[in-house]
């Protein structure tokens, strides 16, 4: 049987930054496999690596912080069952939001919401990430969720101006389980209701999906989004923490 790698090459983040990046392949360190992480990295000359680990594991957390794994993310997981959400009744609060599916041609505009949002993203909280780089990084996930790439694309009118999108992802090997990907919303216009009204429209349509299960990943410190989905019926699901590894001088 071959051995399974330690690490995985990513190249949509490493062709994005320019920076050859990579992830760890599991939640748990030993020093056996510490060894094998960094021979993996060494040989394939990585510059950055991603370690999500669960936060219960206090032998794993301690051996990355005295390797000098940098912590950039409280992540917390947040699920809900759709058994009991019904479309039809389930509460309006903000009438004046409209809701749709999103166009192609929406995109340049869902592109400039994205660059002014995720400042709770653990891009945004490691420095070696130049802002423009990753504000450009969600600008083109926020493309191609809206070209294809998600099942769910709807965004937020205010005044016949769009001031939000949410997008969501639907299991292909269990089209009962669905994820929620990416939202935004004009700073701008975060007190109108339309992150709450974005969520809901995206349960309505997960539930005409047959979905009966979702999740979302938000940050810890990321309150306001917290608060938002537990008043939708979600709860936590676990907790991780995400690091990173700089293997190459980092000038920020």
């Amino acid at each position: 049987m071959t051995q399974a790698e330690p690490c995985q090459f990513l190249d949509w983040d490493t062709n994005f930054f320019g920076r050859r990046i990579a992830k760890v392949n599991t939640s748990q360190l030993d020093g056996k496999l510490v060894e094998d992480i960094y021979a993996w990295t060494e040989s394939n000359h990585i510059d950055c690596l991603y370690f999500l680990a669960n936060a219960e594991d206090i032998d794993t957390i301690r051996l990355a912080e005295d390797l000098d794994f940098r912590l950039v993310e409280i992540r917390l997981n947040m699920e809900r069952s759709l058994k009991d959400w019904n479309p039809d009744t389930r509460p309006h609060t903000a009438p004046e939001i409209q809701i749709r599916h999103g166009a192609v041609e929406d995109i340049p505009r869902l592109q400039e919401i994205a660059r002014h949002s995720y400042f709770d993203s653990r891009f945004y909280f490691d420095r070696c990430f130049p802002e423009d780089s990753w504000q450009a990084y969600y600008s083109t996930w926020v493309k191609k969720s809206f070209e294809g790439g998600a099942q769910i694309t709807l965004v937020a009118e205010h005044m016949g101006q769009i001031i939000g999108y949410i997008t969501g992802l639907i299991d292909p090997h269990d089209p009962t389980q669905g994820q929620y990907e990416l939202t935004g919303v004009d700073p701008a216009a975060r007190n109108l209701g339309a992150g709450n009204e974005l969520f809901r429209s995206g349960l309505d349509h997960y539930v005409r999906a047959d979905v009966q299960n979702i999740w979302l990943a938000t940050q810890g410190r990321n309150i306001a989004t917290q608060r938002m989905v537990q008043r939708n019926g979600l709860v936590t699901r676990s907790c991780q923490l995400y690091f990173h590894k700089w293997f190459s001088p980092c000038s920020q």
